[in-house]
């Protein structure tokens, strides 16, 4: 991805253009769990802006994005309510956000629920991956 060698305002930019977009997405077919995944990736990301990178949004657009991981969380839930099993990086999105709340034991479930997922592509043997080395953590 280009984005990790943007400027900070860029991606603050980038962002906001992409939330809008898959907002407007989900209006037009709110059935879609990918859609619903992504806004949730959206969500999550926001959630970890550094101190910084807020400053820096405020300074662009007087009031930087906002979000939470319980945001986040909802829409992976979403994603996930809408075609349940669909695919490994949902699951591992709905674990990680449960380990950033303290929730250790909805984290572990979700691990094992994604091991089960097969994996089809480079990107989900990249996710199981990741899932493997989260459930060493709790």
């Amino acid at each position: 991805s280009t984005n990790e060698y943007e400027s900070t305002d860029q991606k603050i930019k980038d962002g906001v253009t992409y939330k809008e977009h898959v907002v407007r997405a989900i209006e037009l077919n709110p059935k879609e769990p990918l859609l619903h995944h992504l806004l949730g990736r959206w969500c999550f990301a926001v959630a970890q802006l550094t101190w910084i990178q807020r400053k820096a949004a405020a300074m662009l657009y007087g009031t930087p994005p906002t979000s939470t991981v319980e945001e986040a969380l909802e829409n992976f839930h979403q994603a996930e309510k809408l075609k349940p099993g669909f695919w490994k990086t949902n699951q591992l999105m709905i674990a990680k956000s449960y380990k950033q709340l303290y929730n250790n034991v909805e984290c572990k479930k979700w691990l094992e629920s994604a091991l089960k997922i097969p994996i089809v592509t480079p990107e989900d043997n990249e996710s199981h991956r990741e899932v493997e080395q989260l459930m060493g953590q709790v």
